[in-house]
């Protein structure tokens, strides 16, 4: 009963928040909506800076610069993925995130890995 529970509540969370008010205007996200997104983009931060520093061509390229070059690449690259990263995660997504860190893991590095390539190209330019 309790792993019922366990299972239809995150649902029913997300499927609450589905449901609007009568207008045209977009309710403002709660406390916990916003916590939520803020410790993504957290995650998302740090997963940025690990994957970035894996990437060979960033090694070459950073090799001429000074650290504080560097230091100031990194955090535009890393700032614009923590912007647009949760852009590709999902309410169903955060649901999951909330009760598993197995699941929250694999999809902050799945939103890392579709939007870090556009946050360099965009930081190169």
């Amino acid at each position: 009963m309790k792993k019922l529970l366990a299972v239809l509540a995150p649902i029913a969370l997300v499927l609450s928040a589905c449901t609007t008010t009568t207008g045209t205007t977009t309710p403002a996200p709660t406390a916990t909506q916003q916590l939520g997104m803020a410790a993504i983009k957290i995650a998302i931060n740090a997963k940025c800076v690990t994957e970035l520093n894996n990437i060979p061509a960033w090694h070459t390229a950073t090799r001429v610069m000074t650290s504080t070059q560097k230091q100031n690449i990194q955090a535009e690259i890393c700032g614009c993925v923590s912007e647009k990263a949760p852009q590709n995660v999902t309410a169903v997504d955060l649901a999951t995130a909330a009760i598993d860190p197995a699941a929250r893991a694999t999809i902050v590095s799945n939103a890392v890995s579709r939007t870090i390539n556009a946050c360099v190209a965009e930081a190169v330019r």
